[in-house]
């Protein structure tokens, strides 16, 4: 980690990158880099970034191009990038090597038995070849978000829905994870990991919703608590898990596999990321969007910090909205982070910020 300082900040930028081209209920394949043309553009794309004064950028691989046949691998596309970066070294690639999707082989995706040897296989693959320029990766990126759409709303494949298929492919998902980082650091032991995953926080004006916020203030770390090998009988989240079909063994799994964090990566959204728990007019309890602050991420930030000790990355933030609000809202994110690296007990790694999400007309959704 050799570009953290202590008193350097480092911009990054990105390239939004989801790839979910394996469906099977009609929904149009999704490819972003298709969408954006990026497959056609991947030079003035990084050139923008250059010009854009980043010196980091999160960039994806499409994985189902890259092993369109199981154990075959084709990286005549990813060639040419790769080679981008060995001549431009002042941008630096955070690898991110799972954006969501699946190869097209892989039946059932994130539920196959193999899929973290699959995912690990694929991702040392990629770190053998590319050793001498690719020192920073993030194993797959909002494990939270893929758990959420592929296994509790059944929205992506393999459509898995509800809290036991939430927690179904959470494991899945933190295994392959684990095996992906053992992997990498066969090949290149001194990588790099930036662990990414959504942020969410939970609040009530409700005291006797109280247990409800606890509980889902405690799940939003779900994935962190898995990778770290922290479940154990007595957490918060132990008993709620096994109700939900994890077993024993996945929790020593995780304990017996446990992984420390290089820099934990959150990426927040002022307009989706905080969450009111309420009451709606049936009684039932619901989850609706508040509007965020720079506040809420101050909170979510020092208990991330708190929770792992390591250096925070804020690895994706936007708004949608005016040219304004959207300078206003970086403006906002920025003197949140300043003030928390500036108080006392001062979190003194919090040394990243990520634009999020430059396409080829300019940095947007900032």
């Amino acid at each position: 980690m050799d570009m953290l300082t202590k008193d350097k900040w480092i911009w990054a930028a990105g390239i939004e990158d989801t790839f979910v081209t394996q469906t099977a209920k009609g929904e149009r394949p999704l490819d972003e880099y298709e969408l954006t043309q990026h497959y056609q553009f991947w030079q003035s794309d990084l050139d923008l970034v250059k010009r854009s004064g980043a010196t980091m950028i999160r960039y994806g691989i499409p994985w189902y191009k890259v092993e369109p046949v199981e154990g075959e691998f084709d990286w005549s596309w990813i060639d040419h990038v790769m080679e981008y970066f060995r001549k431009n070294d002042a941008l630096t690639p955070i690898i991110d090597l799972m954006h969501y999707g699946t190869p097209h082989w892989l039946v059932n995706e994130f539920v196959h038995d193999h899929y973290p040897y699959f995912v690990s296989r694929y991702a040392k693959e990629f770190a053998n070849r590319y050793r001498d320029v690719a020192t920073y990766y993030t194993p797959l990126n909002e494990p939270y978000v893929n758990a959420e759409f592929c296994g509790l709303n059944g929205v992506w494949p393999p459509y898995l829905d509800g809290l036991s298929g939430f927690y179904q492919i959470a494991v899945q998902l933190g295994k392959g994870i684990i095996q992906t980082v053992y992997a990498i650091k066969e090949v290149v032991p001194d990588a790099t990991m930036v662990h990414v995953d959504a942020t969410k926080r939970y609040v009530s004006n409700d005291p006797h919703l109280q247990d409800e916020v606890d509980l889902w203030n405690e799940n939003r770390f779900v994935m962190w608590e898995l990778l770290s090998g922290r479940i154990f009988v007595d957490h918060p989240l132990y008993s709620f898990m096994k109700k939900h079909g994890v077993a024993e063994e996945d929790f020593q799994w995780f304990q017996n596999h446990a992984i420390s964090f290089d820099i934990v990566g959150l990426n927040y959204y002022p307009q989706f990321s905080v969450h009111e728990v309420t009451r709606d007019e049936k009684g039932y309890i619901v989850y609706p969007h508040r509007m965020g602050t720079g506040i809420d991420l101050e909170k979510i930030i020092n208990e991330a910090y708190r929770r792992y000790d390591a250096p925070i990355m804020i690895t994706e933030t936007s708004f949608n909205g005016t040219d304004h609000e959207k300078t206003a809202w970086l403006e906002e994110c920025v003197q949140s982070c300043k003030k928390l690296r500036g108080t006392k007990n001062s979190i003194d790694r919090l040394d990243l910020v990520s634009l999020s999400r430059p396409c080829r007309l300019g940095i947007s959704n900032i």
